[in-house]
């Protein structure tokens, strides 16, 4: 049996950041379940698929997971900071699975908190602390904790900002690439290559953009050379997801790499195009790229 205590956690902490790249790759459910330490098999997530570990014998949660439209969506109310409901049975009341969280939001244990943003697929966020608990909205605050640190505790805009940069590092742009590609099924929209170690999820329109949310129909699967040539503006992509080669870009004579990466593309569609009509891509983003290249041939 594995005793909880601050150092276990630490070291479990440790772990998974190693295993995710510090929180960029998502880890896959098996990886989770089949977690040793010491030698112990303890599972880091629900192995019945709900969305809290709490492990027999431990008197504190484990582990917290929100999941994609899931029935307990979270809502961040400040970098690093979320709002977290409780688990309700199918009476309307307060299911006892949350009695290890509010024992951990007593004692101030930090929980290790994870992200679904797809079946089997989990981005580890971070170490969080229950700070604050409302039975009558029945929800939990929670803040990331580094150390004795808490984002809630982070008030200058330079500390705030600390707390978007993890948070963007570790959880938007992970999961936005984790539902792109699976999208695409790891292969570029325009090319095929299946290779997803060669391929960015790309943004239709970019994130400072008032249409460039972390959405599905805003990304593509590209790999590198037609991400960068989208990006660029010699290549475009119109509505209709033909696409189209800027005219200077024609006319290199350079060899292969042109011809077969660029040159041909012309009056072709997307080669890769997303199973589910919902996550294809959005003809109007596409258009509002797409002027854009035009004011450049």
């Amino acid at each position: 049996m594995v005793e909880d205590s601050r150092t276990i956690r630490a070291r479990i902490f440790r772990d998974v950041m190693e295993a995710s790249e510090d929180g960029t790759q998502p880890l896959h459910r098996d990886w989770l379940l089949d977690y040793t330490i010491d030698g112990v098999r303890l599972p880091l997530i629900d192995p019945q698929g709900r969305g809290i570990r709490n492990p027999g014998e431990w008197r504190h949660t484990l582990s917290i997971t929100t999941v994609e439209n899931g029935r307990y969506p979270d809502r961040q109310v400040q970098p690093g900071v979320w709002q977290y409901p409780y688990c309700v049975n199918k009476h309307g009341k307060i299911d006892s699975s949350n009695n290890k969280l509010f024992a951990a939001h007593r004692d101030g244990v930090p929980v290790l908190y994870l992200y679904k943003p797809m079946p089997y697929t989990y981005l580890p966020v971070g170490m969080v602390a229950a700070v604050t608990r409302d039975d009558s909205s029945r929800e939990f605050t929670i803040a990331l904790a580094e150390g004795e640190v808490r984002a809630t505790d982070l008030v200058s805009p330079i500390e705030r900002e600390w707390a978007q940069t993890m948070v963007e590092r570790r959880l938007h742009q992970p999961r936005f690439r984790a539902i792109v590609m699976a999208a695409y099924e790891s292969r570029c929209a325009i090319c095929a290559l299946p290779e997803a170690a060669l391929l960015d999820a790309a943004h239709i329109r970019g994130d400072k953009d008032p249409n460039g949310q972390p959405v599905v129909e805003n990304g593509l699967a590209l790999c590198s050379i037609h991400h960068r040539a989208y990006d660029g503006k010699q290549l475009g992509i119109d509505e209709d997801l033909r696409l189209h080669v800027r005219r200077d870009i024609l006319e290199i004579a350079d060899g292969p790499v042109w011809e077969h990466a660029l040159q041909r593309l012309p009056g072709r569609s997307l080669t890769i195009v997303p199973r589910a009509r919902r996550d294809r891509p959005d003809p109007y983003r596409l258009g509002l790229t797409f002027k854009e290249f035009l004011a450049t041939t």
